[in-house]
């Protein structure tokens, strides 16, 4: 990451981190973009720069996987769960001092449609990317066996994430392991 990307990415998220605190204590109805950038302590000129409306800012950057292991990911040969297991580990360790601001978007989602689109949305961006990495990675797999695993992967990582910042657990490595691993167990059950 450049410095100015990293600059950036770190101003993005002081916006989020100021637009999370406003909208958990005064509700988002109340705070206005102008409130949000004086917590920020930036210009509301440089909030538009990152975001466009406060909604955007409650959900922050793009949580895409990292690049650099992503692309590990998609051209490794080693066991696919393993090399997922240290893909996932990289992406959710960014967000393991974020457990209370996680644990409040969650809830400011379930209290306004348009969080709860762009948290949808989000995932749904995900799991376009898990899915593209699967093809790069397995090139000679069914379409739709491919839709479907992207699909698990992201609900398993998100329910293990829903699980961390709502339970007792706070290792949210370990919680997204065994969702993972619960993949395969799952699938068995149709056998049933």
């Amino acid at each position: 990451m450049s410095p100015q990307t990293s600059r950036r990415f770190r101003t993005a998220r002081r916006i989020q981190a100021a637009a999370v605190a406003l909208a958990s204590r005064h509700g988002l109805a109340n705070v206005t973009t102008e409130a949000i950038a004086q917590k920020a302590e930036i210009s509301t000129r440089t909030f538009f720069n990152h975001y466009p409306y406060k909604e955007a800012a409650i959900m922050g950057p793009p949580p895409d996987y990292p690049a650099d292991a992503a692309e590990r990911f998609a051209s490794s040969t080693g066991r696919l769960i393993d090399d997922l297991n240290i893909l996932i580990e990289s992406h959710l360790s960014r967000f393991r001092g974020d457990r209370e601001m996680v644990a409040q978007i969650t809830r400011l989602a379930s209290q306004d449609q348009k969080v709860a689109a762009l948290f949808s949305s989000a995932i749904l961006a995900r799991r376009a990317q898990m899915r593209e990495l699967l093809k790069r990675r397995l090139p000679d797999t069914d379409n739709r066996k491919i839709e479907i695993l992207a699909a698990a992967i992201v609900g398993a990582t998100n329910g293990a994430t829903r699980e961390w910042v709502t339970g007792p657990d706070d290792d949210l490595i370990s919680l997204a392991r065994s969702y993972l691993g619960l993949i395969v167990n799952s699938a068995e059950l149709l056998n049933d």
